[in-house]
C-alpha cells in the first residue's frame, strides 16, 4: 500500500533519512535525467532556496521506500513562481495570498511509473495534493507547469486558469497556472486515478490541527 507522508517544519526531524532519499531522487531525477545541470550538486542531493522551513514535502512510501514526491509553498511566501519566473504571470500580478499553494519537483521514481493504470504512485501524489490543499483550507493550487500537465488536469475535472502564454523554458514549453480546489475536483481525480480512499499520513508536532479533515 502506497501512502503519502506530509512532511513539514514540524515533524521533519523523524523523517530525516526519507528526506535524504527524496532529495537524493530529486537530484537522479532532474538533474541526471531530465539534464537541468544548473541543480547538480556534489553531494548528489538536489535543493534550493525553496526548501526552507515554509515548504511542506508529500512524499510517497512504499514498502519504506521513497516512491515519489512533491514540494508545496503558499504563495504568500518566496516561490519558484514568484521569484524565479514572475514573468510568466502576463494576465494580472503574481499571487501573493496564502490561499494559493506553489507546486513544483513532482517526481515519481522510475521503477514506479506506471502510465495511467489505475492506483499508480502518481495517480496517489495528484490526489494528496489536493487532498492536503483541501485540508489546509487552500483555494488554489498550480505555479509554474509544463504544459503536456494541462490535458492530464483535464482529465481529473480540474478547473485551471491559466496567468500567461506557454514560453520556453530549459527546452520545454511552460507556463503559469492554477486549478481550483474543491470537494469535486478531489472527487475527479479520485475516480480518474482509483485512489478512492484517503492517501495521506500526517504526524503533526504538537499544538498543530489542521484546519479541516477530508474523508
Amino acid at each position: 500500500m502506497i501512502h503519502v507522508h506530509v512532511v513539514e517544519k514540524g515533524n521533519a526531524d523523524a523523517y530525516a533519512s526519507v528526506l535524504e532519499q527524496y532529495h537524493r531522487w530529486r537530484h537522479l531525477i532532474y538533474v541526471e535525467e531530465r539534464g537541468w545541470s544548473g541543480l547538480r550538486k556534489e553531494d548528489g542531493l538536489e535543493r534550493d532556496q525553496f526548501d526552507n522551513e515554509d515548504a511542506t514535502h508529500l512524499i510517497a512510501l512504499l514498502e519504506g521506500e521513497v516512491a515519489g514526491g512533491s514540494r508545496l509553498i503558499p504563495m504568500s511566501k518566496p516561490t519558484l513562481l514568484s521569484e524565479v519566473f514572475p514573468h510568466l504571470v502576463e494576465r494580472g500580478a503574481v499571487p501573493r495570498d496564502p490561499d494559493a499553494i506553489d507546486w513544483t519537483r513532482m517526481f515519481v521514481v522510475p521503477a514506479h511509473r506506471l502510465g495511467r493504470r489505475p492506483r499508480s504512485v502518481a495517480g496517489a501524489m495528484f490526489c494528496a495534493v489536493m487532498e492536503y490543499c483541501l485540508a489546509v483550507g487552500a483555494t488554489r493550487v498550480g505555479g509554474i507547469m509544463e504544459t503536456f500537465w494541462l490535458p492530464r488536469w483535464q482529465e481529473f475535472g480540474w478547473t485551471t486558469r491559466p496567468l500567461g502564454l506557454p514560453q520556453d523554458v530549459a527546452g520545454a514549453m511552460t507556463l503559469a497556472a492554477f486549478m481550483q480546489v474543491s470537494e469535486k475536483a478531489l472527487a475527479g481525480v479520485r475516480t480518474a486515478t482509483g485512489w478512492h480512499e484517503s492517501v495521506l499520513v500526517w504526524h503533526r508536532a504538537p499544538g498543530l490541527v489542521r484546519r479541516r479533515e477530508v474523508a
